[in-house]
């Protein structure tokens, strides 16, 4: 049963995807856990931390689809630690190799890495799509080079500029938004794996060994030292999405203001049977635009959240934690739903030459 409007069956092609609510799924969550808890138990079976037989199982039996999410849910009442997916997964693993599972780690560990890696998979769908979003803008500009229309300072008319030339500009900021993204790619992905205080003290041997091998096979950076409460990376990446939402959103609304009734130089794209209005058959408004718009606007008002959440206390705090749980997947979801509806737009954008002349 839906309870918000991102999982909404009524609402929610207005604020996700169904390829981004496959990632932020309870489903998935709990196969990214499980994926971090496998690879612990390889590169400690590798090395010889325990036995290779037992991290074998851990690694077999990984698979979310094979626990009883609903009741992982229903321990979650009482605790917010990682104990009661393994109170799960130890269920259903052979030869006692469930007393091996989640050795020498601590519950934050495995939260945080799964977030990462649901973040990367969420990355990933953003960053292509703002590629393609830039490559209709792209093309829009070299159809649209020459084609004459008033430049407007100040909401005024000014002077004469190109349609291709106002294009290029979204373009540019777009290529900025990309090249953003691009580059916090290796500060933003990096797993944990320190142990209860981020000293590795549960794992004296071979800890170093053990964090670099895990993060190999997860495909993530390995930390130069404990983050447990240093949540900077997770801040950039909020703010970063809201960057890329400002834009996104000044483009519709650049769109949405063309559109009016007394300027239409520009308008959304339109088919035969999009409904403008229950009252007035005659209107083709532009709710694909204040779609954008609202999600976006959306999306720029989580970033100081997750900067908030970067106060922390001593060396864990879950007070910290629990803000980016809820809203780093809602800033994704609400991107993607602007990014899908920006493609389209951008794509199919209709053009009015002669009104602009």
């Amino acid at each position: 049963m839906a309870s918000t409007v991102i999982d909404s069956k009524v609402f929610g092609a207005l604020f996700s995807t169904d390829e981004m609510r496959r990632v932020f799924s309870d489903l998935n969550l709990v196969q990214k856990w499980l994926d971090t808890e496998a690879a612990l138990a390889q590169a400690q079976g590798e090395l010889g931390v325990i036995p290779k037989t037992q991290a074998e199982d851990i690694v077999k039996y990984a698979d979310a689809k094979a626990l009883n999410i609903d009741e992982i849910g229903e321990f979650y009442k009482s605790s917010i630690t990682i104990v009661p997916l393994l109170k799960a997964f130890k269920e259903i693993l052979p030869d006692n190799a469930g007393e091996y599972v989640h050795w020498g780690a601590t519950s934050q560990d495995i939260v945080d890495t799964g977030l990462i890696l649901q973040e990367k998979e969420a990355y990933q769908i953003i960053l292509r799509d703002m590629k393609l979003c830039q490559q209709h803008v792209l093309n829009f500009v070299k159809k649209y080079k020459d084609t004459i229309m008033c430049g407007r300072t100040h909401v005024i008319h000014a002077l004469p500029i190109t349609l291709g030339y106002k294009v290029a500009v979204w373009a540019d900021e777009l290529g900025r938004d990309i090249q953003r993204l691009e580059e916090i790619e290796k500060r933003v992905f990096v797993g944990q794996m320190s142990g209860a205080v981020g000293t590795l003290a549960s794992q004296p041997e071979k800890g170093l060994e053990t964090q670099q091998r895990m993060m190999e096979i997860l495909g993530l950076g390995q930390p130069t030292i404990s983050w447990h409460v240093a949540r900077d990376s997770q801040a950039e990446f909020a703010s970063t999405l809201a960057l890329c939402a400002g834009t996104l959103g000044r483009i519709a609304h650049e769109i949405l203001s063309l559109q009016r009734t007394e300027i239409l130089e520009l308008e959304e794209p339109f088919f035969m049977g999009k409904v403008g209005s229950s009252t007035m058959p005659h209107k083709r408004n532009p709710q694909v635009l204040e779609n954008i718009i609202a999600v976006c606007r959306s999306v720029r008002t989580i970033a100081p959240g997750i900067t908030e959440a970067m106060i922390c206390e001593n060396e864990r705090d879950w007070g910290c934690l629990l803000t980016e749980w809820e809203s780093i997947p809602r800033a994704c979801e609400l991107l993607a739903a602007a990014l899908e509806k920006s493609k389209d737009v951008l794509e199919n954008l209709i053009v009015y030459p002669k009104h602009m002349e």
